[in-house]
């Protein structure tokens, strides 16, 4: 290779090595004093943090990204979704440093909460500059179906504020709300409120007692235009148990989706309502028709959490059903223990845990949305699988992507989500960002279709016209009241 060629060469590298370096801390402060740095913040729903990381993906310019979270560096997690309740997303958008700060402690109740009862939450610190205790890992976030969305990673984040307390009656504490209000205005480089967010399902399924009904006062609800499809997990052991029971013989680390175990609705909702067959008997006879001394242990998600605010509308039928929907059961001890998880995170860490205990306490159920996959996460995470709902696998027909038997309208757990912007969101990059994010999912490309995050339809009222109907299109719709049937749509 003459001299020539190795410039060449070198300068290929050089440009190579710079398009894929992520913002970094030193940039961002740069940019706030240069005037061009843009923020914001967004709460609500953990269920679709990866679609949301993905759409916001959409507006950087290639390779910028980084990943900032308030994770302890000891935690191996790299994926949006995995890395706690508090994180934000860096990138360079047109010429201008973007950051999105992302709270999603406490779920989807949250994109409305700190308008409607005045919830303070807690974030990521602002990270700009050399003395930020966020540290890069050695491994960033790599997605090998679609490179665009491979960011650097930082851990160990300073937060601002502490995760949301709630009282008795479901709304934050006032002495939670002062400390995070005090750690907030200490904080002041980085927004000082929310301008909105995502919620798995309109504020009206949530009662207004703790925040939610109907917040057109406060803001523009819309619909995502982007559907959800959710799916009961368990454990390992009890996975194997109701396999047994069933008669399905499968072992070693096969869970194939044709052979799960299956639940009707109204097994589940027996296990999961208050006073409840399963709650009554404090056993899992009602089930598997035998005693054989496992605890019930429900991981359910606290009330502000979308996921838990869909969960009860489709199995206890709350509160589409008024006076009489069922409740879900709330937390206990003893032989039926509920336990209130916070964010999707907990829930898999939990159930993992229980796949991995001692004999007596191995037997979790919960609620995750298809948005998370057991093969992709950590060792601390993955011990989780998806059983049947009616004899229907929310994996059937397409086990990477997760869609398919809900676009089709063969699997039934399936939310249409909201999106929400607050009428005090400042004009600019505040007010439009979310706006934004649900234009960048609603209409890729005939090629990004393929991409589109896992458990993810597009509702077929979006007016996209380039992805498959039945198969990342949903055929059906409800048209954002998700308490309606589902309706053919194409």
């Amino acid at each position: 290779m003459n001299i020539k060629k190795i410039a060449f060469a070198l300068a290929a590298l050089s440009v190579s090595t710079l398009a894929s370096a992520g913002i970094t801390p030193a940039q961002i402060e740069s940019a706030r004093g240069a005037g061009t740095l843009d923020q914001a913040w967004i709460a609500g729903a953990s269920a679709p943090t990866r679609s949301i990381y993905e759409g916001w993906v959409k507006g950087c310019q290639a390779g910028t990204g980084s990943i900032f979270t308030a994770q302890a560096a000891s935690n191996t997690s790299t994926a949006p979704g995995s890395l706690g309740n508090f994180f934000a997303y860096a990138c360079t958008r047109g010429t201008r440093t973007s950051v999105l700060y992302h709270t999603v402690d406490g779920g989807s109740l949250n994109a409305f909460t700190p308008f409607t009862n005045g919830t303070k939450l807690a974030r990521v610190s602002y990270f700009g500059g050399t003395s930020t205790s966020c540290a890069k890992q050695a491994t960033g976030y790599v997605d090998t179906s679609n490179t665009a969305n491979n960011a650097d990673l930082y851990k160990g984040c300073a937060q601002s504020g502490s995760p949301v307390a709630l009282d008795a009656n479901g709304v934050q504490t006032s002495a939670n709300r002062a400390i995070n209000a005090a750690a907030l205005t200490a904080d002041a480089l980085a927004p000082q409120q929310i301008v909105g967010g995502f919620s798995d399902v309109e504020p009206t399924l949530f009662s207004a007692a703790i925040g939610g009904g109907n917040v057109s006062s406060f803001g523009t609800v819309s619909n995502a235009f982007l559907g959800q499809a959710f799916g009961v997990v368990v454990s390992n052991p009890l996975y194997r148990r109701l396999q047994q029971v069933q008669g399905i013989s499968e072992s070693g680390n096969n869970f194939t989706p044709a052979l799960a175990p299956s639940l009707t609705r109204s097994q589940i909702a027996s296990i999961l309502a208050d006073g409840g067959a399963v709650q009554t008997a404090e056993s899992w006879f009602p089930i598997l028709g035998e005693e054989d001394g496992e605890k019930v242990i429900i991981q359910r998600r606290v009330d502000t959490s979308g996921t838990q605010a869909s969960s009860n509308a489709f199995f206890l039928g709350n509160p589409c059903l008024g006076g009489s929907s069922l409740l879900p059961a709330a937390t206990t001890s003893g032989n039926y223990q509920v336990v209130l998880n916070s964010g999707s995170g907990n829930v898999k860490t939990n159930i993992t845990t229980a796949s991995n205990a001692a004999a007596g306490s191995r037997y979790a159920i919960g609620v995750l949305s298809l948005e998370n996959d057991p093969t992709l996460e950590n060792a601390a995470n993955r011990d989780y699988h998806y059983i049947k709902i009616d004899g229907s696998h929310p994996e059937t027909g397409d086990v990477v992507n997760a869609r398919l038997a809900a676009a089709s309208g063969l699997y039934p757990f399936h939310m249409e989500a909201k999106a929400f912007v607050s009428n005090t969101a400042p004009a600019g990059f505040q007010r439009t960002i979310v706006t934004t994010i649900v234009n960048a999912l609603k209409n890729p490309t005939a090629a990004a279709c393929a991409t589109l995050p896992r458990g993810l339809t597009l509702n077929p009222d979006g007016g996209n016209t380039s992805c498959v109907a039945g198969v990342v299109k949903a055929k059906f719709t409800n048209f954002g009241n998700n308490c309606a049937p589902a309706v053919l749509f194409e």
